[in-house]
Formats: structure tokens, sequence, C-alpha cells
């Protein structure tokens, strides 16, 4: 499993006790250290200040509520790392490295001379450059950058993993801070999970949401549907495995409902930072006549496969909504012909009408990708991917 790692350090002050004025700010979590001058600290991740504020915005919370400088450190270890420095008296100082999908560095709120106070910046230099996946594995930037800072802690922490995963890191010598919030699902009161006669044959989108809708009737609006999902890829004729999404208005707050195959309602909750919710699925009002996933897979049948494209037609399927236009998305995935390689194919269809709306081919060898598109059963065109680098 690869690593995704959030924490928060505080750089300490002569005299002040910095864990006292988190815990009378009210800022709950699990604590690491002092140690080298820092104090880690990982918030749970159902507390209110970091749910509304987001990752990096948080460290800027902290530095005010208790005048100290931060530092946010985030590793995703398949995609980069960064960092962000928060203190009273500067703006927010934010350096990031991507490499994926190609290397990239994110440099315009970055100042290389932030973090002199903490560490020698000739030190700092060769880790605060572009590199690609391979390399990232030989000389993991995000650790060094931890070691040389001294932090008491960082790897293989999160407020996910603070919040559910709790005495694992007390376990590494983490310490309570504070009381822990209710989880999503105890904050949403879900439904117990329950078993019922799975349907023979497997059910359609439409039957499945039938069958799963009167155990969340309680989730009235602001609460919306705005997903419905295959579980897996294996969808033979639009039938299998479903889950429905429901979202609280705007908010970052989620519950979903799957259907198992052997009759199993299985219902869990989720809620993400503010930062994360433009990129979250907006609400579906479904008409008295929309396409059932049978008539999709139908329509997939029907479509040619494009040129160079190494899949079949069968792929995970999604009912939703952009920009008003209610429409399946099927994603196929095509066969891996090395380590590193990945090819896609991803049709949308308009879910009142069956018009396909369009299709993109996604084909990624290394870190080489290529991408065509057409639009309405049009011709084929290259897309041009390099203005989307954050280089």
């Amino acid at each position: 499993m690869s690593e995704f790692s959030v924490s928060y350090h505080i750089r300490l002050g002569e005299g002040i006790d910095a864990q006292k004025l988190l815990r009378q700010a009210k800022a709950a979590g699990i604590v690491f250290g002092p140690a080298n001058g820092w104090l880690t600290f990982v918030p749970y991740a159902g507390l209110a200040a970091y749910r509304s504020a987001g990752e990096a915005r948080f460290a800027d919370y902290l530095a005010t509520l208790i005048g100290l400088p931060v530092l946010y450190y985030c590793h995703a270890e398949d995609c980069g790392w960064s960092f962000a420095l928060a203190g009273n008296e500067r703006p927010l100082v934010q350096f990031a490295c991507w490499w994926d999908p190609q290397p990239a560095v994110e440099l315009d709120q970055f100042d290389p001379f932030a973090l002199a106070p903490f560490v020698a910046t000739e030190a700092l230099e060769p880790l605060l450059r572009p590199f690609d996946a391979e390399e990232a594995m030989l000389v993991r930037p995000a650790d060094r950058f931890g070691e040389l800072l001294g932090l008491p802690a960082y790897q293989w922490l999160s407020p996910d993993l603070a919040q559910d995963r709790t005495q694992d890191l007390l376990d590494r010598a983490g310490r309570k801070l504070g009381a822990k919030p209710a989880s999503a699902a105890v904050r949403f009161q879900l439904p117990p999970n329950r078993r019922i006669t799975f349907p023979d044959p497997a059910p359609t989108a439409r039957e499945a949401l039938k069958l799963i809708a009167p155990f969340m009737a309680q989730f009235k609006p602001p609460w919306s549907l705005t997903m419905v999902t295959t579980w897996g890829f294996e969808v033979p004729e639009g039938r299998g495995v479903w889950k429905v999404w429901w979202r609280y208005g705007d908010s970052g707050d989620t519950v979903t409902a799957v259907l198992a195959n052997d009759g199993r309602v299985l219902f869990s909750a989720d809620s993400v930072p503010s930062y994360a919710t433009d990129r979250m699925a907006k609400a579906i009002h479904l008409p008295e006549k929309w396409l059932d996933s049978p008539h999709v897979t139908a329509i997939m049948a029907e479509l040619p496969i494009p040129d160079g494209f190494d899949g079949g037609r069968i792929g995970s399927m999604a009912l939703k909504s952009l920009n008003d236009c209610l429409h399946w998305e099927i994603v196929v995935a095509g066969n891996r012909g090395q380590v590193g390689s990945s090819s896609f194919w991803t049709v949308y269809v308009d879910a009142v009408s069956g018009e396909v709306l369009a299709e993109v081919h996604t084909r990624k060898v290394g870190f080489q990708e290529t991408v065509r598109q057409r639009v309405r059963k049009g011709d084929w065109t290259d897309v041009d991917t390099s203005s989307q680098s954050t280089a």
C-alpha cells in the first residue's frame, strides 16, 4: 500500500507550552514530541476546524490560534509531496513537487529562505526540484525533508488515521489531545447494515436504487442524490453490484449505500475538507424516464472500439450530472502492455436521449501520455496535454 501522510508541526518558542495552547483552543488530535524544537500535531478528521479550513490552510489557522509558526507536511507517495509554512508575520509559504502525471514543481508561493531559521538552506536545495517517479523512489525527498528538519514524526500519519485508527498512532508514542469528535457515521446516524433478498438476475441501476432508497428515507433535503455507480468493472448486461451516493448540500458530507451480491446493504459516511468539495459530484434530479444501465450497455455494444485500444467494452458505469446534464460515464480499462503503462476508453452518454456525447481514449506508457477524443461520433482528434502541466 502506498503511503499518504498529512501532519502539522509547531515550531516551539522558549517558555511557551504549545500543547497547552492547542488544548485551550480545543484543537483535538494526536501529538508527538516535542523533539528538536518541534511538536507534531495530527488533527482528528472529524475536527470541525480542520474540515472547514482544508489541509494547507489549517496550518494558517493553527498559527493564528497559538501564535507560533506551523509547518504543514504532505507526502502522497504515488503522486508527489508538498509543504507549507504558516506564521503570523508572513503570507503562507508553499512548495509542491509532483511526479504524476509528469515531473513538475509549484513555486509561485515559495520563499527559499523561509525555512532558514530551522535548517540550512543549502541542505534543502537538492530536494526542492522536479523528480520523476523512479528518482523519487530512490531519493525520497519527502522523507529526507522530515529528517533534515528533525520532525518528531511524519511518516504514515494523517487525520483519517488519527480518527479511525487512533490506537495505531498511540502505539507509535503518540498521545491523545482533547476529545475525539464523533465519526461521520455517528454524526449522520447511519442505518444499520442489513441483508435483503438479492434479486436474480442481479439488479440494474434503477432496480438497485429502488431497493436501497427506502433505507435512506431519513436523509431528506438538503441531502440529495449525487451518483449511482457500479462496484467494480464486471457489469455484464448492465447488471451487478451498485453503490449509491448522497451529499449534504454543497458540503463535504456524504453517505453511501452498497447493495452487495450476497444481499447485504452496507452503509458508510465520509466528510472531506472544504478545499476538496469543488471536485465532488453535484446533485442529480432523475426525470421520470431515464436510461437504465442495460440500455447504456446496449449503446456501448454498438460503438466501434477506438483504433489502438486493446480492451473490450465492459467497464465501470456511473450515473451523474455535469453542468445540469444527466449522463452515464463508462470507463473501460485496456490491457497493460508493460509495467507503468495504461489505457482507458471513456464514453459519455446522455442519460435521457441516449446520445453519445463524447469519447476519450487515454494511453500512457511510462511518463508519456497521449489523449484523443471525439464529440458526438465525429472524428477523433488529438488533445494537447502539455498545457495541463503545473511546471
